[in-house]
């Protein structure tokens, strides 16, 4: 018997979903991403709840407070990594500092 367990199952985000997700990932509050991404508290509420989509400058400057890829934050898609072409096993997170790759 298969089970979702063997499959690896990914669970399918919303677009709000993903939003809370990766701010809450960061640890970082409604009114503190507010305050980072220069937007109002209602904005993050709203976007959050589903009740709007942000315009993209802001779902790309929500990936840079949060430290999550814009690839995932815009489409849940998890971007390759290590372990294969579907993306690695973890949440998707910029390094704050990252080290120059070898030439």
């Amino acid at each position: 018997m298969t089970t979702a367990h063997d499959q690896g199952v990914i669970p399918v985000l919303t677009d709000a979903q993903r939003l809370m997700v990766a701010r809450e990932y960061a640890g970082l509050t409604q009114d503190q991403l507010s305050d980072a991404l220069g937007v109002s508290m209602a904005t993050v509420q709203r976007a959050e709840s589903g009740k709007t989509s942000p315009r993209r400058p802001t779902i790309i400057a929500w990936a840079f407070a949060t430290g999550v890829n814009l690839a995932w934050l815009e489409t849940g898609k998890t971007p390759a990594g290590p372990d294969g072409p579907d993306g690695g096993n973890e949440c998707a997170r910029r390094d704050s500092n990252p080290k120059p790759s070898d030439p």
